[in-house]
């Protein structure tokens, strides 16, 4: 993209000087929120090994990073294509369709990628950046606009679509590997998924040392080799539809007043995953693919 600092400022609607004034003082544009890391089998929160209690630390922006951030997502990051196989942080393209697009097949690999967006440092955003044609001055600018601390935050409106950018290399290896062996593979941000009718266990080991060999950790107690009732980014896929677990429909009968905003919300969802599990496969994959 041949952008120079003048036409990034007209896109981004700043002034060349208040652009600098930004990236001098970076750090005052973010801030932080940080959740516990909850078990959810046990209902206490995470440990670390050092004895520190473990938490999701998000970092959103605000002001007029913030405003910068958007205008860098929508008009120069999302005309940037991502492969199929690519899921989450992208328009129309959610967990229910992520989930649908492996019906059909009975052995499933699931593993999670551990501290996705703090595991991309600022040098695989501006190697991705350079490698899409942007030149070193204009690459180091949009790093510098959406990383903190030298990481992606996770919190802000650019850093799922440049996750998935910094991914595309290794997902294009997993790819390759999955049409070797018909695999149906998929991401979803920091989720992937290998699917197929027959048994795949043995090659396991080289999947995950594609993903290993280039810098990412996956989270073991999140990582799976499933046959029964297996789950898509928390939708079971079965061979002839998608669902939801019976606690979901038990969490819709709970709510005693069905009007309210929450109610509405996941009941919506619910009839989501019915619609899309009642479409055949081959026009899901049609509307992907076009």
């Amino acid at each position: 993209m041949a952008l120079d600092v003048i036409k990034l400022c007209k896109i981004l609607c700043v002034s060349p000087a208040n652009l600098d004034l930004v990236l001098k003082e970076i750090d005052k544009y973010y801030y932080l929120i940080s959740n516990p890391k909850i078990n959810k089998k046990t209902g206490l929160q995470f440990i670390d090994k050092l004895g520190k209690p473990r938490t999701r630390d998000l970092y959103p922006s605000k002001g007029i990073l913030k405003d910068i951030q958007v205008k860098l997502y929508h008009r120069i990051l999302k005309p940037i294509k991502l492969p199929s196989y690519a899921f989450g942080g992208i328009e129309k393209r959610d967990n229910i369709l992520n989930a649908k697009t492996h019906q059909g097949n009975k052995f499933f690999f699931n593993t999670d990628l551990r501290n996705y967006y703090p595991s991309i440092d600022h040098k695989q955003v501006f190697s991705m950046l350079v490698s899409r044609g942007f030149t070193t001055s204009i690459a180091s600018t949009i790093t510098k606009l959406t990383t903190f601390k030298g990481q992606l935050p996770q919190g802000t409106s650019t850093s799922p679509y440049i996750a998935n950018l910094v991914f595309v290399n290794t997902g294009n290896q997993l790819k390759k590997l999955a049409d070797k062996y018909n695999l149906t593979f998929t991401t979803f941000v920091d989720d992937i998924t290998l699917s197929s009718k027959t048994d795949f266990q043995e090659i396991v080991p080289e999947i995950i040392e594609i993903i290993t060999s280039n810098g990412f950790l996956i989270s073991h107690d999140k990582t799976f080799y499933q046959t029964s009732m297996p789950k898509v980014t928390n939708v079971i896929v079965m061979n002839n539809g998608i669902y939801l677990s019976k606690t979901y429909k038990e969490k819709i009968d709970g709510f005693e007043d069905k009007t309210i905003p929450t109610a509405k919300g996941t009941i919506n969802y619910y009839k989501r995953v019915q619609k899309i599990s009642n479409t055949k496969s081959s026009q899901i994959k049609k509307k992907l693919l076009g």
